[in-house]
């Protein structure tokens, strides 16, 4: 059944005027009655209000005034149309009033409904912050109640949504992400949910220990891009956050305006994160990680708090805050850290001068490979990044060893290398503990670079540069991606396999994927959470986790190979219908992802652009420079709808013919 803001919109008039058309309460155009009234008969709503119409008082006490600004933007046509809907259950016509956000027009309109006998009572945006503006309603004993604002030494109640509470937790957001300058756009104000929303933000910023600083929020004209562009204009070229909240549906469209006009791109550059119901934030470039009001629950306490003051006239001055959405998407980026807390480095800044490259050249320099485990496609893709970038530089590679995962093997091939003299290994740790031994030794002789881990009590000094996908990105990838799959269900349970091992990089990502959901997704329930330490242990893991909860709706797993393995106990158990999301992009995972069987989505790592990275670093440390201690590369987040693209991206090659199949056979 359609409703009234519908209407309107096919209409291509305002909810006002549908109104007007159905109450017969104000003079509506002949041509325009006749179009509303087609469109209510066509879409059935002309049975919704028959089914009503016997409800409906009339005369005296019918009406309820709705004061509003202006139906600009989403939110206004929201909450009228939420608030029509249940009146017009209530029995009483909505009469929809706007004051353009000018004082004047609001008195005028106070006046008005104080002298018009059908009104019962009224809704009101304020404009006024004085009081005294208010006082014939008090006078008169008409019952008023405030919305999205609010007005001090009224008496009268007001709903409103929780912005403190939203603030905190979109700062939240991004602290956890990494940031810690950010800067918050606010609605100069008259207004004291402006006073609360900074409140918001200051509270998240305490519980990080970091301090307030007020040259960091900026105080705007909500309706001025000049004002908001002088002001962003002037913190970027200060101060450069490295996000920005904005507080405000206006105000947020006018930022990305003034950050486009900056030349910044989001979220590389800046994360940003909007305020409000618009729909563009969907479908921009990135979409954008907004806070929601919810519109319908705002409606629906809205009526019931005027209800009350109808029913026992006094002074209601009870404010009911609403819980705001922060609907999470891609305008904000996560600001990895390194194992002992340093900042991430960009692959970008690794730059070798014509100096460099010549000195590199005449120092005839060798090193050695150790892999963790090869024979994957994402080894080869690591190995061929390395080799292309030394090859640029006359770095020769001595020796390439594979350790299968096994510790002790990759200690025994560790001195083999060593024995061969290189100038630098490069090496992925099979676990932190067994092999540690054996890097501090040769860290005394040779220079180390590692590929996503350092072994467990090694010191900064010991190793001249680590090179790792954004493993904290990578978990909230991830983590998301499951959240918004089961977004619109309730109590759902989920299962969470991570790696037992203490390995920094899959140790990370478990630990944000786990946060991110647990506090991001309030219908998410993981009911069982087990560590493998062997890839293969992860059949019986998921074999005993659904027989103890069968349930289980999704599964998290730590990466892609244990995943296999899930996946084959989930065959055997008829439990296709579960969900996976996991990390790393293979062959078989792939035709998984493809069919949409099972695999729903994953974040995986950038091998050759990794390999490329590594082989810089290397670079640099062969002459001398270990300024670089950790590198980070953006991981990419990969569902069926991007895969073919994807795979072309991470290897370097169109996707083979079984996959690219799978895919377009879903459009003929």
């Amino acid at each position: 059944m359609a409703t009234i803001n519908e209407i309107a919109k096919e209409a291509g008039v305002s909810i006002a005027t549908v109104s007007h058309v159905i109450n017969k309460s104000r003079y509506v155009s002949p041509e325009l009655v006749e179009r509303v009234e087609e469109i209510i008969k066509r879409t059935g709503y002309d049975k919704k209000l028959k089914n009503k119409s016997s409800k409906l008082k009339i005369g005296k006490s019918s009406e309820i005034a709705i004061v509003v600004p202006d139906l600009c933007g989403t939110l206004y046509p929201k909450l009228v149309s939420e608030i029509s809907d249940y009146l017009i259950e209530k029995g009483y016509n909505p009469v929809v009033h706007f004051h353009h956000d000018k004082v004047a027009q609001e008195k005028d309109i106070i006046t008005n409904i104080v002298f018009n006998k059908q009104i019962a009572g009224a809704i009101i945006v304020p404009v006024s912050t004085d009081g005294k503006q208010f006082d014939k309603l008090v006078q008169h004993r008409i019952p008023f109640v405030f919305l999205d604002r609010t007005v001090k030494n009224t008496g009268a109640g007001s709903v409103l949504s929780d912005g403190e509470g939203g603030m905190y937790q979109a700062a939240m957001h991004l602290l956890r992400s990494g940031h810690e300058e950010i800067a918050l756009i606010i609605e100069r104000g008259r207004f004291s949910s402006s006073e609360s929303k900074i409140k918001g933000y200051q509270d998240a910023l305490n519980s990080y220990k970091l301090p307030f600083r007020g040259e960091l929020v900026l105080d705007a004209d909500n309706n001025s891009y000049e004002d908001i562009e002088k002001k962003v204009k002037d913190v970027w070229v200060r101060i450069k956050p490295s996000a920005f909240i904005a507080s405000g549906n206006r105000m947020t469209l006018n930022l990305l305006k003034v950050l486009n006009k900056l030349g910044l791109e989001c979220p590389a550059d800046v994360s940003v994160i909007g305020f409000g119901d618009e729909e563009w934030s969907e479908i921009v470039t990135p979409p954008l990680t907004m806070l929601k009001h919810d519109t319908k629950e705002i409606g629906i306490q809205e009526v019931k708090l005027l209800f009350k003051q109808m029913e026992n006239y006094s002074n209601w001055s009870e404010q009911i805050q609403i819980p705001m959405e922060l609907s999470i998407r891609r305008s904000t980026q996560v600001i990895g850290k390194g194992p002992f807390g340093e900042k991430t480095i960009s692959p970008e800044e690794l730059t070798i001068s014509q100096t460099e490259a010549d000195q590199l050249k005449a120092g005839n320099y060798k090193v050695a490979i150790s892999f963790h485990y090869g024979g994957t496609a994402w080894a080869r893709l690591y190995e061929n990044g390395i080799r292309n970038t030394l090859d640029k530089y006359g770095i020769s590679i001595l020796s390439i060893t594979n350790a299968h995962f096994d510790p002790i093997l990759q200690v025994n091939q560790l001195e083999g290398l060593r024995l061969q003299q290189p100038d630098a290994i490069i090496a992925i740790p099979v676990d932190d503990e067994v092999t540690a031994k054996k890097f501090h030794s040769i860290s005394e002789q040779v220079k180390l670079i590692f590929m996503s881990n350092i072994p467990e009590g090694m010191n900064k000094d010991q190793y001249a540069s680590c090179v790792s996908v954004n493993e904290r990105e990578s978990g909230q990838n991830v983590a998301l991606l499951l959240g918004n799959y089961f977004k619109n269900e309730k109590n759902v349970k989920i299962g969470f396999i991570g790696h037992g091992a203490t390995f920094y990089g899959t140790h990370l990502r478990d630990a944000v994927a786990k946060e991110v959901i647990t506090t991001n997704f309030k219908n998410i329930e993981i009911v069982n959470e087990q560590y493998f330490h062997k890839i293969e242990n992860t059949y019986e893991i998921c074999k005993e986790m659904l027989r103890v909860n069968p349930e289980i709706k999704g599964l998290y797993i730590s990466w892609d190979r244990p995943s296999l393995e899930a996946i084959k106990a989930l065959k055997e158990l008829k439990r296709e219908d579960i969900s996976i999301f996991t990390f790393d992009l293979d062959i078989e995972i792939a035709t998984y992802l493809a069919k949409e069987e099972m695999v729903k989505g994953l974040s995986t790592q950038r091998p050759y652009q990794q390999g490329i990275a590594v082989g810089l670093a290397t670079a640099k440390a062969l002459l001398g420079k270990d300024d670089y201690k950790y590198i980070g590369v953006q991981p990419y987040l990969v569902e069926s709808k991007n895969l073919l693209k994807a795979w072309k991206d991470i290897t370097l090659e169109p996707a083979p013919p079984e996959i690219e199949s799978l895919i377009l056979d879903k459009f003929t």
